[in-house]
């Protein structure tokens, strides 16, 4: 979801029971309202969040009413985690949901992406997914070879 999205969500837009979170047109970027699934655990924070509010179905699920930024900030600086903003939750979510499995055409109507253009700059390459990926291609292609073959050197054709 983006900051604006999660910011405006009230409990109404929240069904715990199915899993689910609503996405109003109103408070999409896109104006078109979407469904969203609750893993596990932001199911069971949501819930614990319910369990801590004051049961106001129109209330804000977060309490955000101006800004995250000295909260964020100090949140980061105690984590020792580093040059990472809020908006790269949204690169993560995406990317995960990627490397899960879940098709493209479904995580962009999950995460409100519109073009496959500005969709694509939302996952992030690591090691591990190129690893992956190499290996994925081996399973496929069927290689058995266990480790490649050895490569001669420019040091070793010298010699």
């Amino acid at each position: 979801m983006r900051r604006g999205e999660l910011f405006k969500l009230r409990w109404t837009d929240v069904d715990l029971n199915a899993g689910t979170v609503r996405v109003i047109a109103s408070n999409s970027k896109t104006e078109r309202s979407r469904a969203i699934g609750l893993t596990i655990r932001s199911r069971a924070e949501l819930e614990r969040l319910w369990t801590d509010s004051h049961g106001d179905l129109n209330g804000l699920v977060f309490g955000v009413t101006n800004t995250i930024k000295n909260s964020w900030r100090t949140a980061m600086t105690e984590s020792a985690i580093h040059d990472f903003v809020f908006h790269d939750l949204r690169h993560t979510g995406t990317t995960r949901m990627i490397r899960a499995g879940v098709p493209a055409s479904e995580v962009m109507k999950i995460t409100g992406h519109t073009q496959m253009k500005t969709f694509l700059r939302y996952l992030n390459l690591t090691d591990e997914s190129v690893l992956n990926s190499a290996a994925m291609l081996d399973e496929y292609l069927g290689s058995g070879v266990s480790s490649p073959p050895e490569i001669p050197t420019i040091s070793a054709q010298l010699q």
